[in-house]
């Protein structure tokens, strides 16, 4: 009888363990699928909305006269503007009585039109021009850069191109000469380097005015590289 209870519990205790071992190792794998399943329930987390593109108008010409129409071709601003150029960093400059101001998208005259000529903001300033010299005001109207010089062209890259005399520099926001008037023809400052013309060869300035390659062969006389992006746009 003994022989038999010590068979009996030896088998209960053989048949046991591995059940026990299975459920044992079972556990850790419903500790992760309980994981799992808690994440996939977790909601998408929720993105900020993206703000709306601005809107595009697109001017027209009426009789002489300018103004704007949405994408769907609504007259959103009536034509009555001598003169306008687009929209550019919210503002549109327009002529008025033969004067120069800006326009916000909903035709409000936001800057008056008091300058002789005007163009459109770049990098929040826009160059104007009163009494026969060049300056610039930011987007409230304020003059920041005093009428002082005999051409400007936009800012780009923190620098604008301005003559002095007969040579083109290069100006800073604060309307600092950082290179000195040298060249005749003057392009933008595009990835830190600029075309300019220079003794009538064409040439690669850095920010610092440093020459970084110049046309080796012979120049041609008349040669009208490197300032044609602004003068055409003058109004």
């Amino acid at each position: 009888m003994y022989r038999f209870l010590h068979r009996l519990l030896t088998l209960v205790i053989l048949i046991g363990l591995p059940a026990m071992a299975a459920t044992a190792q079972e556990k850790p794998r419903s500790s992760r699928t309980a994981a799992a399943k808690a994440v996939s329930e977790q909601k998408p987390e929720q993105k900020p909305p993206t703000p709306a593109t601005e809107a595009m108008l697109y001017w027209i010409r009426e009789d002489g006269k300018f103004g704007y129409i949405d994408n769907t071709g609504k007259v959103v601003i009536p034509v009555q503007y001598e003169n306008t150029f687009g929209f550019r960093e919210g503002l549109a400059g327009v002529r008025i009585n033969g004067k120069h101001g800006y326009i916000d998208p909903t035709g409000k005259l936001v800057i008056p039109a008091v300058f002789d000529m005007t163009y459109a903001f770049r990098e929040g300033l826009a160059w104007v021009k009163q009494d026969g010299k060049y300056g610039y005001i930011d987007k409230t109207g304020k003059i920041v850069i005093p009428p002082q010089f005999d051409d400007a062209e936009d800012f780009s890259e923190g620098l604008a191109a301005v003559k002095v005399g007969n040579l083109y520099g290069y100006i800073d926001r604060t309307g600092k000469l950082v290179i000195p008037p040298q060249f005749s023809h003057t392009h933008r400052f595009m990835g830190g380097v600029a075309q300019v013309v220079v003794d009538k060869r064409t040439a690669y300035i850095d920010r610092t005015g440093r020459v970084l390659w110049v046309q080796k062969d012979s120049p041609k006389d008349g040669s009208r590289e490197g300032h044609e992006g602004g003068k055409p746009h003058k109004h």
